[in-house]
């Protein structure tokens, strides 16, 4: 099955070109079912045949979002879409290896999320409010069920409400993702009032809050489990595996979990269905079941689309397929056989057109009208409800929480203020006016690890009866507030084993009248690169304007919080005997102020008609900068490369012509280079290592590793070192007589040197330098005419100030530059 939004797939695969795929069936099923009108059956079935846009939805509730928001806006790869605000859509061509790195790590801090188009209509149509009690009864992976809590502090905002009082139930029916996935996500919006669960929605209970006082939703969100046929665009293997079956035997399931959370909705309520397939059998014929179901208690609700949203009216008659032969189809349930009826066959009266839908409440997103995926979407509303009486003895009525957790041991209690736990955590954090109610969390082995805010409607939801005899599974609930230390972590120390979580901090921040820490931005950005402020420097920044808070740590070791000067970034560290320890997932923390970087550009150092040279900077790969130069030169190809990390000279032919010329000169050892290279030690003044490498293949993917291997190929680098004190770290030029990947990191690791940070060589990572300090310098050749062709890549900016800090002040950057001019030219081969 797929769920919408599950997989979004490498960039890379939706970059590259799609082969053409096809399936007789499944164009035959939709040409049969008339999904778009014969004119328009071309471009729809292009459209599913190439790779769709990537599409994300930047968080509006976040502090700083509109500097954000304009870096986007500043960006030409991005588009924004004019039907919501905030999302942004950039061609897959555009959406390069240093854009996905980009957008990843935004996204993983939660400044953003990856959201196909389609996928953020269902949450808008819903029309959430602040104080709502909102389900989403299918909630993995987790996208939609963030898109409503921001949409419920956006309203809470606009109308000048606190956004922070509804409550959102994430359901799921699949373990693995409700225990691994959805608890990750959700916490990243840091609402009081949300919870994951781990239940069959077509099963979920009813609640009561008193006797027959039915517990109802005013929102229910149904993306059902689907065949998944709408995402053909980022999953074109299921071209394949298509059939006219699979679907069928969904059908069902997706009727079970709609008419549940129709009977879950409360009259006046809004319940929205979506799936991220095209089949009227998942789609409109599950929607006309449920309304003949529930007669007149539900109809679809009419509503207001955003005018720039192209869609497409729903089907009112389909055809049934026969599972056994896709050529055979039925109109009516009177023309099915017996043998393909249930239970001997997995066909159901309900797959059948039953009564005329009303089009403004049920409609298509169609693949070529969105430049999407396709997708569909219904709107319900609920006049009425009917429920058998229930009678609750008073003692089950407002237990503690009666939910299950995984165990006996893992559970969910209410903790009152006078709790020795968190008298001794109030104490020690200063806190005057403690964030209630708080919910104290054991784990599996019965151990208390964590307290967690809930705001009071998610806890009155959580006390409720539930009518049935085994509850769903409590996964996560409300926002953690402090932790428990590892316990491994300072045990030789007595301090307080309770710390302040990443997910309160800013919260904690506002009650705490101890151990809150304000910090510069260039001081906050420090500690994130490093994870430590030195307690030196610590207590040198007290003395000034950079750090305010240090005398309210009495105690000094211990937990802390720590934000910029202006509040609107904290996280949480641990104050140690080394100094301010940061106690957080850095990419979750991200950035204080984040923004898209504009695209790097190499500066071109030399062009002719036949070749070009760039000044390639680090963090571009050298496939980007070939699409950079082929934007002028269609016809221009790769005969060499430098890694992602390492800067400087790459040269590119222009022609065939002229890459045939290079891919000899290269082959033959006739190109020069001479690089800087920066690494760990001291080693002798000159060398020439000439050990043969092997390269293997790490993981399956496309990243490798190079191995001193007597079988591998002949590899030759001359050295020389510049500047170096024993002890290291020293400065070396590097000449590569071939051109073997990683030579020059491979060959010094194995002399004992390995560069400066290069991790995956043995080199340790440094505080002054935050890059791979490798840089091709110069680079000497011979044109087509055999005229010399000879280039010098200056010293990047960022790889100067690490050279300044590695000599500590010895040599500024200027003295480097002219250093290298002098030494780093490549005497041509005749």
């Amino acid at each position: 099955m797929s769920r919408h939004g599950t997989a979004r797939g490498s960039a890379a695969n939706r970059r590259s070109p799609v082969a053409v795929e096809s399936n007789e069936a499944f164009e035959a099923f939709y040409r049969k079912q008339g999904v778009v009108a014969e004119e328009l059956w071309d471009d729809f079935i292009q459209t599913l045949r190439t790779p769709m846009p990537v599409v994300v939805r930047i968080n509006r509730t976040k502090p700083h979002w509109e500097e954000l928001h304009n870096s986007f806006a500043e960006d030409l790869r991005w588009s924004q879409l004019p039907w919501f605000p905030g999302a942004w859509q950039c061609d897959a061509k555009d959406y390069d290896d240093a854009l996905r790195s980009q957008c990843s790590a935004l996204n993983k801090s939660y400044a953003l999320r990856f959201q196909e188009a389609a996928s953020l209509v269902p949450p808008l149509l819903l029309e959430v409010k602040p104080a709502d009690l909102l389900l989403d009864l299918c909630a993995a992976p987790g996208s939609k069920t963030l898109e409503c809590i921001e949409l419920m502090r956006e309203n809470g905002h606009k109308s000048s409400q606190d956004g922070e009082t509804g409550v959102v139930i994430a359901n799921d029916a699949d373990a693995e993702r409700c225990f691994e996935l959805l608890p990750l996500i959700t916490r990243k919006a840091r609402y009081p009032g949300c919870a994951v669960v781990l239940g069959n929605g077509a099963k979920y209970p009813a609640q009561f809050r008193g006797q027959d006082d039915q517990l109802l939703y005013d929102k229910v969100l149904c993306d059902v489990p689907c065949s998944g046929d709408g995402t053909l665009r980022r999953r074109p293997h299921c071209w394949k595996s298509w059939s006219v079956d699979f679907p069928l035997t969904l059908h069902q399931k997706q009727l079970l979990i709609l008419c549940r959370g129709l009977h879950l909705l409360r009259p006046g309520g809004r319940l929205v269905y979506s799936t991220c397939s095209m089949n009227p059998i998942e789609n409109e014929a599950v929607v006309t079941a449920a309304l003949a179901r529930f007669g007149g208690d539900v109809r679809l609700a009419p509503s207001d689309l955003p005018k720039e949203l192209r869609v497409a009216k729903c089907l009112q008659t389909w055809w049934v397929p026969d599972p056994q032969d896709s050529g055979c189809f039925y109109k009516s349930w009177t023309e099915v056989p017996t043998s393909q009826r249930k239970p001997s066959g997995i066909l159901v009266e309900s797959m059948f057109s039953s009564g005329e839908l009303d089009p403004r409440g049920c409609f298509r997103l169609n693949p070529h009208e969105i430049d999407g995926s396709g997708f569909f979407v219904a709107i319900f509303t609920k006049t009425a409800h009917r429920s058998f009486p229930v009678q609750i003895p008073s003692s089950r009525l407002m237990p503690e929480i009666p939910w299950r957790a995984r165990n006996e041991n893992n559970r969910y209690t209410v903790v009152s203020t006078d709790n020795s736990d968190v008298q001794s955590i109030v104490k020690f954090y200063g806190l005057r006016d403690l964030p209630e109610p708080l919910v104290a969390e054991y784990n599996i082995k019965g151990k208390l690890t964590q307290l967690n805010l809930v705001n009071s409607a998610l806890l009155q939801l959580l006390q409720s009866h539930l009518n049935c005899k085994g509850s769903p599974l409590l996964v996560s609930l409300g926002i953690p507030l402090f932790k428990v230390l590892d316990d491994n972590f300072m045990t030789n120390i007595d301090v307080p084993r309770w710390r302040p979580a990443m997910e309160g901090a800013q919260i904690l921040a506002q009650k705490m009248e101890k151990r809150v820490l304000r910090i510069s931005l260039e001081q906050m950005r420090k500690l994130l690169m490093k994870r430590l402020l030195p307690m030196q420097s610590l207590l040198t920044l007290g003395t000034g304007n950079e750090l305010k808070g240090l005398e309210s740590c009495e105690e000094k070791l211990g937990g802390a919080v720590v934000g910029t000067m202006d509040g609107t970034f904290w996280v949480p560290c641990i104050i140690t005997g080394s100094g301010l320890e940061l106690y957080a997932s850095l990419e979750e923390v991200g950035d204080p102020l984040p923004k898209l970087l504009p695209p790097l550009r190499p500066p071109v150092i030399s062009a002719t008609e036949e070749v070009m040279v760039l000044d390639k900077p680090s963090g571009l790969r050298t496939e980007d900068a070939l699409r950079f130069v082929q934007q002028k030169h269609p016809g221009a190809e790769l005969v060499s490369r430098l890694d992602k990390e390492t800067s400087g000279c790459l040269l590119i032919p222009l022609t065939a012509l002229s890459a045939k010329e290079f891919t000899q000169q290269f082959a033959e050892n006739k190109v020069q280079k001479c690089y800087v290279a920066v690494v760990h030690g001291h080693p002798p003044e000159k060398g020439h290592i000439t050990e043969a490498l092997r390269l293997v293949q790490l993981g399956g993917g496309t990243k490798y590793r190079a191995f001193v291997d007597d079988t591998g190929k002949a590899a030759s680098t001359r050295y020389e070192r510049i500047w170096g004190k024993p002890g290291g770290p020293s400065v070396l030029l590097a000449y590569p007589e071939t051109g073997r990947t990683h030579q020059i990191r491979c060959h010094m690791a194995h002399l004992g040197h390995p560069l400066i940070g290069d991790t995956k060589y043995g080199g340790h990572v440094t505080f002054w330098c935050d890059r791979l300090p490798l840089h091709c310098l110069s680079l000497v050749a011979r044109d087509l005419s055999g005229q010399i062709l000879k280039c010098f890549a200056p010293i990047p900016e960022e790889f100067l100030a690490a050279l300044v800090a590695v000599c500590d002040g010895e040599l500024q950057g200027e003295q480097w530059q002219q250093l290298f001019r002098e030494k780093g030219q490549v005497i041509p081969k005749p």
